[in-house]
């Protein structure tokens, strides 16, 4: 029973001056765990940390579940250290402060259950080349992983890095995924840092370049090194389990737009990092450039990426934490523009950066997201290059009331494909209900054959109720055969 109350619905309605939120629409954060910034606040070394570590990230999950977030970006690998059972790797001394409890408790299992629960899809988000600083705490830094492969590293700037030209890092980076996909019921896996570091012009590379450059330009050859362990992740990926989606953030701006951005990184130029060609060779399923600028550092660029995108999916990320009085200090009206903006260029979504700064309603940007933008939830745009697929509708659709609760229930049926399936929840004054309509979808993603919808007993109002099956590919079947439901104590 208790997994019930993870959807029971709360049905607001609100004034908003911005247009209707659209059905389809990717609302993600990404939720760091480096450095104790947004998850966990410390380290767990008794059972008593556990349960606190849990019911901390129950409490995130929850309130971005009530602001209609649908995706989370977790960070999953950190710097040569991850938050998981691994065999390959230690685990992070932000996750755990003693050895030998996985058999209590395993952090991505948990969050990835935890946000299964409430209908939010969880991507891995696995850091690549960076393994943290040359010095800790004023010690050298000696973790297992820089002892275990001095063969692969390089210094450069102060940190310690894994060398893209060196054919061996792309093995091992690999083999890391692959652990987190063969282990773990993960939606995505979304990589960061698969970029050479910024200033890169005297990143220490030489000598792997004279082994394996085969007088290329040396430009041209970073940026294969990198499209090579894109390809090869992305293959290896599909090969296991076809519907976990491939993502990466990448730079802000791809290339320069008339000298606009001279003083900024640029993607293709400036780290190597070639994203538009991993859409175009059908190697992404969706990048997040971090669009962490304004004005006509953000608007040129967001036309830009639109332009190049080849049909797959960029997900402007915003960051909210230039709202922060010790960064930038940005308005609100910034931020409320550039949602604004990609909706009006049809980008398929926003990402934020961090969940922290999103909770916490800085400068009151949560309640603005959820009372102009996420009024309703959304489902996630559907991935047409990789199944479509329509999945079978439910039937025997059913409505009990409680006098409080309406509980809404339904029979699962046989899918094509033996396809796992979640639920979409509808519900309108008129039948046939309009599917398009953003505000007629009550719940979204939901993992049982059933729904507790909340109702008045002193209002007498009448709806139909329907639902329909969800794939893991975002594919949405035919609406059920509905239901209607008057509320309220009248005769029926």
């Amino acid at each position: 029973m208790k997994q019930l109350i993870y959807f029971l619905i709360f049905l607001t309605f609100s004034v908003s001056g911005y247009a209707q939120s659209p059905k389809n629409e990717v609302r993600a954060v990404w939720l760091t765990s480096n450095y104790s910034l947004d998850w966990p606040s410390k380290p767990y070394r008794n059972s008593n940390d556990i349960n606190n570590q849990q019911d901390e990230l129950i409490d995130i999950l929850d309130q971005l579940k009530a602001a209609n977030i649908n995706m989370v970006f977790l960070q999953t690998r950190l710097r040569g250290d991850v938050i998981y059972n691994s065999a390959i790797e230690p685990v992070s001394s932000y996750i755990q402060g003693v050895k030998n409890t996985w058999s209590k408790y395993d952090p991505l299992a948990f969050a990835i259950a935890e946000c299964r629960k409430r209908g939010l899809e969880c991507h891995a988000w696995f850091v690549t080349y960076p393994l943290g600083p040359e010095k800790i705490s004023g010690r050298d830094n000696n973790s297992a992983t820089i002892r275990n492969h001095k063969d692969k590293i390089c210094r450069f700037g102060g940190e310690f890095y894994l060398d893209p030209g060196n054919p061996r890092t792309n093995a091992y980076l690999v083999s890391l995924i692959e652990e987190i996909v063969d282990k773990y019921d993960i939606d995505g896996i979304h990589m960061d840092y698969i970029r050479y570091p910024d200033k890169s012009d005297k990143f220490p590379d030489e000598a792997t370049y004279k082994r394996y450059g085969g007088g290329k330009n040396k430009a041209d050859w970073r940026r294969e090194n990198i499209n090579k362990f894109v390809y090869e992740v992305y293959d290896v990926v599909k090969s296991k389990k076809p519907w976990v989606q491939v993502s990466s953030s990448v730079a802000g701006m791809y290339t320069s737009i008339d000298n606009r951005n001279q003083r900024h990184w640029t993607a293709y130029n400036s780290v190597y990092q070639d994203p538009i060609e991993w859409m175009n060779q059908g190697k992404h399923d969706f990048i997040v450039p971090m669009m962490y600028y304004s004005d006509n550092l953000f608007y040129p660029f967001l036309k830009d990426w639109k332009a190049r995108s080849n049909e797959r999916f960029v997900i402007p990320g915003l960051g909210i934490y230039q709202m922060d009085e010790k960064e930038s200090n940005w308005r609100v009206q910034t931020i409320k523009d550039q949602v604004q903006s990609t909706r009006d260029h049809d980008m398929k979504g926003n990402a934020f950066y961090r969940t922290s700064h999103l909770i916490n309603n800085k400068k009151g940007i949560l309640n603005i997201l959820s009372q102009d933008f996420y009024q309703n939830p959304a489902l996630l745009p559907p991935l047409s290059w990789l199944n479509t697929t329509t999945p079978v509708a439910p039937i025997n659709m059913s409505a009990v009331s409680s006098g409080v609760y309406l509980f809404l229930s339904w029979e699962k049926t046989i899918q094509p494909e033996n396809k796992e399936v979640f639920y979409n929840v509808y519900r309108s004054k008129t039948w046939p209900i309009d599917m398009d309509n953003a505000d007629n979808l009550i719940a979204a993603r939901v993992l049982d054959e059933m729904l507790f919808v909340p109702i008045s007993e002193f209002v007498e109002t009448g709806y139909y109720y329907a639902v329909t099956s969800y794939d893991r590919y975002h594919n949405e079947s035919p609406v059920s055969s509905p239901v209607y439901f008057v509320t309220g104590n009248f005769k029926k």
